[in-house]
């Protein structure tokens, strides 16, 4: 990950995403901090006018939270840069993923006034399933710190397939963590489908040299099952794969996820 776009609208729960990314991922990756504005309907001469000012308003807002983040992270001087776009914050980050040489996106998820609770933004949600690139997720709540345990939700077709996304593995390694891969069954077939898809199966290739292994739950509510196996293993990191139309797009997409995000109150990385 050297690349690292940072979609920002100021509020807090975005300076806590940003100062994760710095935090954890530090002074190996270059970073660009990105706010979008729009412009409202009007004529032509008053567009322009109107679109300087909101040009020139946004560039401002990102040099004095520049400042702030150098002064916060001195080692990362240099290492961050601003950049203003009109447009819609889903429109824009879609493009630069296209366009940019990013490796992945960082955003911030919304918090639930006076919980621990934790609502994944329709942006983020959107972004983590339409862009090509990995979209990370930050609760306004979490913890600067490296992760140690990821748990890896996987599907049936990822399991069976080994769709496991190198970056996976490229981020394990990087913050030296133990790996959990997950795959929810339903009631009453745990023991059958461990004994064909095995508990103690061999490492796969792509987690050569990571500490990994493969975890069967039962539970006829996948979103409630994750849930429950994230909470008591203390993991600091929730990792999926989504696909157009595949289960976890759809999870990612519906309100079940959002109640189920609620409760699992660390960071989702999803990769497409």
């Amino acid at each position: 990950m050297k690349n690292i776009l940072l979609p920002t609208d100021f509020s807090s729960n975005a300076k806590r995403a940003v100062r994760y990314a710095l935090f954890v991922f530090g002074e190996k990756a270059k970073y660009t901090l990105l706010n979008t504005y729009e412009v409202p309907h009007a004529g032509a001469p008053m567009l322009i006018s109107i679109s300087d000012i909101l040009a020139k308003e946004s560039l401002k807002s990102l040099n004095k939270e520049l400042e702030m983040l150098e002064e916060e992270f001195p080692d990362l001087v240099g290492k961050i840069s601003v950049m203003t776009e009109t447009g819609s914050p889903e429109q824009v980050v879609e493009r630069l993923s296209n366009i940019a040489n990013y490796d992945l996106v960082v955003m911030g998820t919304k918090g639930a006034t006076g919980i621990k609770e934790v609502l994944i933004g329709s942006v983020a949600s959107n972004l983590m399933q339409n862009v090509t690139i990995p979209v990370l997720a930050v609760p306004e709540s979490a913890t600067l710190s490296v992760p140690q345990k990821i748990l890896f939700a996987v599907d049936d077709t990822t399991l069976n397939e080994g769709l496991f996304p190198s970056e996976l593995a490229e981020l394990t390694r990087k913050f030296d963590a133990e790996l959990l891969i997950l795959n929810v069954v339903p009631k009453g077939e745990l023991q059958s489908v461990g004994n064909a898809k095995g508990n103690d199966r061999q490492p796969t290739s792509v987690f050569d040299g990571v500490k990994h292994s493969f975890q069967f739950v039962e539970g006829d509510n996948v979103n409630k099952a994750i849930t429950e196996f994230a909470e008591p293993n203390k993991v600091d990191l929730l990792a999926m794969v989504t696909r157009k139309n595949d289960f976890f797009s759809k999870l990612f997409g519906s309100s079940s996820t959002k109640k189920m995000m609620q409760h699992v109150n660390v960071p989702i990385i999803a990769f497409h």
